[in-house]
């Protein structure tokens, strides 16, 4: 595998950012499975990363390089700040620049990447895991998987088990500059409502996208993946092919390196069946 750093200017988002990128080889060094027969355009897993980091954090704290390797997978990780990858109300459109400027940005820079949906997977952690739902959910027609690992941090699901009374200052602001509001709870309903879109996603579109939950059983946001859950589980033939999985961890790295990794070998052995 490769790996590269892309710094540009995004017209959207009216700023320079940046991305990482990993890139398939079919050779590879010491310790690596040793040959990979790569296809004509590589699919592509979109990495998103959570609130507290950036587009460096997965090549940091896990070994997503080398699980990427035996499948020939390219790999691009954006970074989006703390804007939960929405059109944010005092703010940059981080949605508009995920879903539509930087696949197309992409495919310039990287040609042999594919852009079949069914070739197209989105997934992220914590803040990344909602921003990876939000984003297939609403554009079922860009991407065929969605995974989210640790996803708690979604309207209007936060009073769940986020301490309210004031205390979280940082949590307001963000959500002021995101939503236009203080609490996220108040959301319920709108078109901010996760679970309502799950649901109006599922009525209004006929392709939709496979969707693959983790949650650590320890993790203080496991209420909120049971309301994910259950609203999935409840639509009639489960037409996302929802799978969910738990297992020990709480929110930390541990876990999201063993995830992301059994995520991998799930779907991308089945895409080779």
């Amino acid at each position: 595998m490769s790996y590269a750093e892309v710094k540009f200017y995004s017209e959207t988002l009216h700023m320079d950012t940046g991305i990482g990128v990993i890139l398939p080889q079919e050779v590879h060094g010491i310790g690596v499975d040793d040959t990979v027969r790569l296809k004509e355009f590589y699919p592509v897993l979109w990495l998103l990363h959570g609130r507290s980091d950036d587009h460096t954090i997965w090549m940091r704290r896990t070994s997503i390089e080398r699980y990427a390797s035996p499948f020939g997978l390219m790999v691009v990780m954006p970074e989006v700040s703390f804007s939960r990858y929405l059109n944010m109300v005092h703010g940059p459109r981080y949605e508009d620049y995920l879903t539509i400027e930087l696949p197309r940005l992409c495919k310039q820079l990287f040609p042999n990447m594919s852009t079949k949906r069914e070739d197209n997977y989105i997934a992220g952690l914590s803040m990344g895991g909602g921003g990876a739902m939000w984003a297939g959910l609403h554009h079922p027609d860009r991407y065929g998987t969605i995974c989210m690992l640790s996803t708690g941090g979604v309207a209007p699901l936060e009073g769940l088990w986020r301490k309210t009374g004031g205390g979280d200052l940082a949590y307001q602001k963000c959500s002021r500059s995101i939503y236009g509001v203080e609490d996220t709870d108040s959301l319920e309903g709108t078109e901010y409502d996760i679970l309502k879109i799950i649901r109006d996603t599922a009525r209004i579109h006929r392709h939709l996208p496979k969707v693959y939950h983790a949650m650590g059983t320890e993790d203080i946001r496991y209420p909120a993946a049971m309301k994910i859950k259950e609203t999935f589980e409840s639509i009639p033939g489960n037409p996302y092919d929802y799978e969910y999985h738990e297992g020990p961890g709480s929110h930390e790295w541990g876990f999201w390196d063993q995830w992301i990794k059994n995520f991998l070998n799930t779907v991308m052995r089945k895409g080779d069946d």
